[in-house]
This record gives structure tokens, C-alpha cells and sequence, in this order.
């Protein structure tokens, strides 16, 4: 489900070659960390829509990676133009360097992980996923406020001050966390690095359970192929922070969890923290950024994902009640420019984050048939 989001988001933006191949699952990865105790700070990039990423070399091979929940892989042409691979099956014998440390012999699935879908937000293909399997040897310092991330022998960290100390259980193959939503018991929720929708998914045996769309507005948005049911609840809880008025989705039933998992929690909330993620001693360390809460979630308030066809801006969802919808746009209509500039003059990240507005920005559409349409940002659910 994650990596169908990401691919449907590149693709709805114009991004050329891209598809939603499934994932298939790595085998087992037995990662040795050498020369170091501590790979120090790396820089990473962080996208609204797009997650983290940061460089690595992979047998010498300086490439960008991102940081996956899911298993390690690696691009199968990148692999193959290399000679780390034949194209087909797992790749092994991979010798993996994140600053300085190093993991010798990582075995990733070889996948169409449509790496050159991202040149155009990266400057450069994505050709690895760094998975669960390095996450069980080593611990995850996540540094949000920094933008920069540091991987750490588990017997050599120290815990900053200030940090909230939660359960990191493994449960159904996934890894969870407590968080409460509008004051009630906390539920398990998976850690979901690879998940940049939103702040929180939850099913819709918790959301029934806890009534959570009654009596107020809701909507949908697009998820990849998927569309889910979108609803703002009072507050969520998690690692002694309250985030109010917090957007949440509802999981389609086709991609529903264990039963003992309540949803996920996604990046738009978790990188309002330091995450010290430690797998290894089933933990994870919660410092807020200082920030952390007081800054609304990002929020959809205009209600339109954009794509291209041929070469206007396409209407590929628009969200019922929204500014978008209101305004007369159905999925399938054309815009010729919008605010007065065609789809080529707007970079594909602006495109992507187009919907994610702050309350009361305009913006002007003009059809093809040469009639303007204003939209207004707002919260409609």
C-alpha cells in the first residue's frame, strides 16, 4: 500500500516510466557493522509527500536511498548495470556504507522499484530501500528538526534528555506503537516511516467503535489506487504531545492489517520528534521538536490532486465538499494554467503538494476553454 502511494503520487504529477509493482518480501539480511559504533550525522532529504532519503554506497556505488519500514531491496536494472545482480531474484553479497559504518554481506529483494520516477524531485534515481532487516541490528536516531539521521551499534546509545520512552512491539509481522485518539485508551498503531499521507489510519472497526465519523464532515482522498474516507478528529496523543483538530484516514477494507493493529502512524506526525528507534531492545524514544505541537498539521484544504494530459494540468481526484469540488472541477476535467502558468513552468514537487495549502491561500484555474475558476483553501472535513 505504501509504495503504491508514492508511485500514484509521481504518476499523477507527470513523473515518466513509472508503475505500482508489488514489493516482494526480502530474505533475511544479516547486516555486520564495521569500523564504527556509529555511522555519525547524514543529511537526509525530507518531502511532504515523499519520505526520507539519503545517500549511501552500495559495493561502491554511490546511490540514494530511502529509509522503508518495509523489506530491503534494490533496483533490479540498478543491479544489473552495476554487476551486483542478474535482473531477477534476490541480490546478495551487498556491502552497504551510511557514513561511517558499514554492512557487510546485506541481502535485498531485486525489484522494479521504478527508480527513475523520482529524478525529477531527487535530481537522481532512488535505487535502494533501506528496510526492517537493518532496523533489527542497529538503532534508528531520526533527527527531524535537523533533517539528519545517524544509525548506532544498539549497546552504544545514549538517550537524550527529555526523551519519552514507549513499547516498540512486534505484533502480526509489524511493528507498534501506543497512541490515544480524542482521549480514549491507546490503541497499537504500526510505526510507519514509508507512510506520508497523513498523521494516523485507522480501520473501520476503531473508527465505528469510537464513532469517529459521526457528526462531523467528511470527505475522501486519493491513496495511491486506493480512496479513503477522510474525517478530523479533537486530538491525537502520542509521546506526551496533544495534536488537535488532527486530520486521520480510514483504511479501504482491501488493505486492512492484523486485527491487532489498530492503523499506522504516518511521517506528518512522527516528524515532529527525535525518534530513537530501537528494535533491538523493543523501544522507541520520543523528544518533540520544539514545535512539535504548537504548528497545525498539514492538511489537505483545496481538494485536487493533479496530473498531466498531454500537456494541461488533469483533474485525477477531487475530493467531494472540498474548495476544489466547489468550485465546479470533476475528476477528468483539463486545466490549461493555473495561476496564469502552464504545467511545464511548475516543478513536480509543487505539484504534488499542490492541495496541501495553508487556510485562505487562492488560486486561479484557467479551462481550456478559456473560463477562470478561483479556489480558496479551507478545511472541509
Amino acid at each position: 500500500m505504501i509504495r503504491a502511494s508514492i508511485i500514484a503520487i509521481l504518476l499523477a504529477a507527470g513523473a515518466a516510466g513509472a508503475s505500482a509493482d508489488t514489493a516482494h518480501p526480502a530474505p533475511a539480511i544479516t547486516f555486520t557493522a564495521e569500523a564504527a559504533s556509529s555511522s555519525g550525522w547524514i543529511d537526509f532529504t525530507s518531502y511532504k509527500a515523499l519520505g526520507i532519503y539519503l545517500p549511501v554506497e552500495v559495493n561502491g556505488h554511490e546511490t540514494m536511498a530511502f529509509l522503508f519500514g518495509g523489506p530491503t531491496s534494490i533496483d533490479k536494472d540498478f543491479a544489473v548495470q552495476t554487476g551486483l545482480g542478474s535482473g531477477s531474484g534476490a541480490v546478495g553479497g551487498l556491502d552497504v556504507q551510511v557514513g561511517g559504518m558499514k554492512w557487510r554481506n546485506a541481502v535485498a529483494a531485486g525489484d522494479g522499484l521504478q527508480a527513475a520516477a523520482y529524478t525529477p524531485i531527487l535530481g537522481q534515481p532512488l535505487n535502494f530501500w533501506i528496510g526492517e532487516e537493518l532496523f533489527r541490528k542497529v538503532v534508528v536516531d531520526l533527527d527531524f528538526a535537523h533533517h539528519r539521521v545517524a544509525f548506532r551499534d544498539p549497546g552504544s546509545v545514549r538517550i537524550p534528555r527529555g526523551a519519552i520512552e514507549l513499547p516498540l512491539i512486534e505484533q502480526d509481522g509489524e511493528w507498534v506503537v501506543p497512541l490515544s485518539v480524542d482521549g480514549a485508551a491507546p490503541a497499537l498503531f504500526e510505526l510507519e516511516l514509508g507512510n506520508m499521507n497523513g498523521p494516523l489510519l485507522v480501520t473501520p472497526a476503531y473508527a465505528a467503535a469510537h464513532k469517529l465519523l459521526e457528526g462531523r464532515p467528511v470527505s475522501l482522498r486519493r491513496s495511491g489506487p486506493f480512496e479513503e474516507t477522510v474525517v478530523s478528529v479533537d486530538r491525537l496523543s502520542f509521546a506526551g504531545e496533544d495534536f488537535l483538530r488532527a486530520p486521520i484516514a480510514v483504511i479501504p477494507d482491501s488493505q486492512l492489517p492484523p486485527p491487532s493493529i489498530t492503523g499506522g502512524v504516518g511521517l506528518p506526525l512522527l516528524s515532529r520528534f527525535r525518534l530513537i528507534i530501537d528494535y533491538p531492545h523493543n523501544r522507541l524514544y520520543a523528544v518533540p521538536n520544539a514545535d512539535a505541537a504548537k504548528t497545525p498539521l498539514t492538511r489537505d484544504r483545496i481538494g485536487l490532486v493533479l496530473g498531466k494530459r498531454d500537456s494541461d494540468f488533469l483533474a485525477a481526484f477531487v475530493a467531494p465538499g472540498s474548495p476544489a469540488w466547489a468550485a465546479g472541477l470533476r475528476k477528468g476535467d483539463q486545466i490549461a494554467l493555473i495561476d496564469g502558468k502552464p504545467f511545464a513552468a511548475w516543478s513536480r514537487l509543487a505539484i504534488m503538494d499542490f492541495s496541501l495549502a495553508d487556510a485562505g491561500e487562492r488560486h486561479s484555474l484557467t479551462m481550456p476553454d478559456g473560463t477562470i475558476r478561483e479556489v480558496e483553501a479551507t478545511d472541509f472535513f
